[in-house]
């Protein structure tokens, strides 16, 4: 296995500008390109509290089930209080879900020991989990393949009835059991299949929840790094979250402003917000029989318009004290509750993230904070050896089939197999013969002008006969030359699947059957680095 980098721009004009280096003080706290930004941010939070021994006590007791010694001591680190963490967080996908969380979950780790090297203090990786939410057709599938086909999206087949979290949805063993085999099913089988299914279907039993089955596998994968998982959907940390739901609350409606003047910012520079917010909405999620409401603002009071419920802001705030397991973030709340939970040093942000966490900067200083320093997570195309062969053997830069994928190389190609002649022959035959055609119609329609419609159909009669000559020709060359034109799909479905990263389609099973456990061992433990290049993983 070998590590190389390219230098690859994101097509996100606010994050490249942000990992050129260019002054963006308008949207973070602190400039990570800058000499002494990892000891500045230890010593702000230094000069904050953090219930540390609470979100200890609760970390290792919800970390009993893993029976892992790493875990646990990372958790105790938490408990000094001169350590931090370096945080990343996604949502439970199926089977660990796009590789991207697996690149996020190694980004969070190798920053976390560079930084604890470096700054001589306890650092743990934490991955929060996005247990709270309630969006399961994002996270119900993976893709799978063969080399007939390109990516297709293999849902999971169970019903949802309610807008349950992730954290509370359960799964449904019979049919998941029988997903699985499907997945396993377009892999092709080696030494580690029996093995590899039978490690997933284990999880499965011991799991109740699309977390619980997410969380397992994760375990296992990273336990001997000692990654701590926050299942933000578990009730138990609701607990500790009270304190900043009625910060939230109080300030509502400043908060609102506070995005909105964020993204004006933004926007005047030329960038583009994706958080989608308003001044009714009021950032926060209720949990409600089961199903989990987006609660709203009406005239200084806040609702749930699909429930008829309604609260005064005193009442809602002795509610938070109540039942602090009934609420939940959203987008704009999430970042402020992980800055007040967790002393954290760095954020692993995908691009996505970065670009939203820039409308969050007068937030962050509406709640008395200053934002994280965000990182964004490592970029990394796996190379296998036989897709690197194709690209030596057409002739395709893999900087290009990585930005670009293939497609224009399979054209080219193609077109190249037409002779020049043929292409040059058929539009003669078709200008000429309907000129011909034309003339005729003429002549007919003086004999019968209500002629004109059969005829029109005539003509298009005769130049579907010659299209359909193309087609026969343009078939025969793709027969002939099938085997070319497939190792251009190949590389695409490899690399540029459905044109998009790989690590935002494929999923880590496809590579641990193939490659087995040693594989992913020492995958993670590659020297990866923090340079902002596209990582490029030799197989």
């Amino acid at each position: 296995m070998q590590l190389t980098e390219l230098s690859i721009k994101s097509q996100n004009k606010f994050v490249q500008h942000y990992i050129d280096g260019e002054n963006m003080s308008s949207f973070f706290d602190y400039d990570i390109h800058s000499e002494g930004v990892w000891q500045k941010r230890l010593q702000d939070l230094s000069a904050r509290s953090f219930a540390r021994e609470e979100l200890a006590d609760y970390l290792s007791s919800y970390h009993e089930k893993f029976h892992s010694e790493a875990m646990q001591a990372s958790i105790e680190k938490l408990r000094d209080p001169s350590s931090a963490a370096v945080v990343g967080g996604q949502q439970a996908g199926l089977l660990t879900g796009p590789l991207y969380t697996i690149h996020k979950i190694i980004s969070i780790i190798v920053l976390a020991k560079q930084q604890e090297e470096a700054l001589q203090v306890p650092v743990a990786p934490i991955f929060w989990v996005a247990g709270e939410d309630h969006d399961l057709e994002e996270i119900n599938y993976v893709h799978t393949s063969s080399d007939e086909k390109g990516p297709v999206k293999c849902k999971l087949p169970q019903s949802y009835w309610k807008k349950t979290s992730a954290a509370k949805t359960v799964l449904d063993q019979e049919k998941c059991a029988a997903w699985i085999d499907d997945v396993f099913a377009s892999f092709e089988e080696t030494d580690h299949t029996n093995a590899l299914l039978e490690h997933v279907k284990r999880c499965l039993r011991l799991s109740e929840t699309f977390t619980d089955f997410f969380e397992l596998l994760i375990a296992d994968l990273f336990q001997e790094e000692g990654l701590i998982l926050v299942n933000s959907g578990d009730p138990g940390i609701k607990k500790l979250e009270t304190a900043m739901f009625q910060h939230i609350l109080k300030h509502n409606d400043e908060l609102a402003d506070a995005v909105s003047n964020q993204q004006q910012i933004m926007r005047g520079a030329g960038y583009n917000p994706i958080i989608e917010s308003g001044k009714e909405q009021a950032n926060l999620f209720y949990e409600y029989e089961g199903e989990r409401f987006l609660v709203e603002k009406e005239n200084g009071v806040f609702v749930i318009k699909e429930l008829d419920l309604k609260w005064t802001k005193d009442e809602l705030h002795t509610h938070m004290e109540e039942k602090p397991e009934c609420f939940s973030n959203n987008v704009v709340t999430r970042p402020l509750m992980q800055e007040f939970l967790i002393p954290t040093l760095a954020f692993i942000a995908g691009p996505g993230e970065v670009n939203y966490w820039g409308e969050l900067k007068q937030a962050f200083s509406l709640m008395g904070l200053k934002m994280t320093p965000v990182v964004p997570r490592l970029n990394i195309t796996i190379l296998e050896r036989h897709i690197e062969k194709k690209l030596e053997e057409r002739n395709i830069p893999l900087k290009e089939a990585i930005e670009g994928g293939t497609d224009r190389f399979k054209d080219t190609y193609f077109e190249a197999q037409i002779p020049e002649e043929f292409t040059a022959v058929m539009e003669q035959a078709k200008a000429q013969i309907e000129a011909i055609h034309k003339s005729a119609r003429q002549q007919a329609l003086k004999v019968d002008s209500s002629l004109e419609p059969l005829l029109e159909k005539n003509a298009a009669f005769i130049q579907d006969q010659l299209t359909f000559l193309e087609r026969t020709v343009t078939k025969r060359i793709e027969e002939k030359e099938g085997f070319v034109l497939r190792d251009y799909e190949r590389i695409q479905n490899s690399i540029k699947p459905l044109g998009a990263p790989q690590e935002r389609i494929w999923n880590l099973m496809y590579y641990l059957n193939r490659y087995g456990p040693k594989f992913f061992t020492t995958f993670k433990h590659l020297p990866f680095s923090f340079q902002n290049q596209h990582q490029i993983v030799k197989l």
